[in-house]
């Protein structure tokens, strides 16, 4: 979820925290991590990722130094990816993938979690994370093709679940082909609303609820699968 699109984060962060939700906090730029690395650096439930995202490729140019800079405050990266849905110019094409190329470099990516931004580039962002051999990764509110997902998990790669893919068959089809062991929840707040409502923490219990409709059992394999994903990453150091 993005903590700073929140009216107030560092409250919204205590709510996370008071109630023991494990949590990545994603950020849109490495500029944005700087800003907030010294107020959410120290929390126990909660990580700070170190994030590029591709819509902002066009007017914000990665800082490469700042990345870099930062890259060793962290073993979570995101949201990164890339974002060819429409009316995308083939610059800004090249813009992005230049970018996500650069943060899921080999020099970078052992040892760390990326939560990927896909929609549009599915095929693309599979290929790129194959090319860098990045091991962990969770493709996040999946919208492709089957074809690919399926590729996707059949690499070992997560895929997170959010609230919203309930109430489209195209959404509840992608969940139906995501294997138990790879799923993950989100929240995507502020921008997955329901009925126009912003999520908070305490609504997380209601859409476990939800989301056990289609997946028997699916908060603890999202516990299970997560308390997982963090054993592979220390694992992934020394490979």
């Amino acid at each position: 979820m993005h903590i700073d699109f929140y009216p107030n984060p560092y409250e919204l962060a205590l709510e996370y925290e008071k109630n023991k939700i494990y949590t990545l906090f994603v950020t849109n730029l490495p500029e944005l991590y700087e800003k907030h690395f010294s107020r959410f650096s120290n929390f126990k439930y909660i990580r700070l990722c170190l994030g590029y995202h591709p819509q902002v490729a066009n007017e914000y140019p990665l800082d490469k130094v700042l990345f870099e800079k930062y890259i060793s405050t962290t073993k979570y990266i995101g949201e990164v990816g890339l974002d060819f849905f429409s009316g995308i110019s083939d610059r800004e094409k090249i813009l992005q993938i230049e970018a996500f190329k650069f943060v899921t470099g080999k020099e970078f990516n052992k040892g760390r979690i990326y939560t990927i931004h896909s929609r549009g580039a599915e095929s693309e962002v599979f290929k790129i994370l194959l090319e860098n051999d990045v091991k962990l990764a969770i493709f996040h509110w999946y919208t492709g093709k089957i074809s690919v997902l399926k590729q996707v998990v059949e690499n070992g790669y997560y895929v997170s679940i959010n609230p919203k893919m309930l109430l489209s068959k195209k959404g509840l089809n992608i969940i139906s082909h995501i294997p138990e062991k790879q799923m993950l929840f989100e929240t995507d707040g502020p921008f997955a609303r329901i009925n126009r409502k912003t999520i908070y923490p305490k609504d997380i219990p209601n859409f476990y609820d939800a989301l056990t409709k289609e997946v028997e059992g699916f908060e603890k394999i999202c516990f299970s699968n997560f308390r997982r994903l963090l054993i592979e990453k220390d694992l992934t150091r020394f490979k």
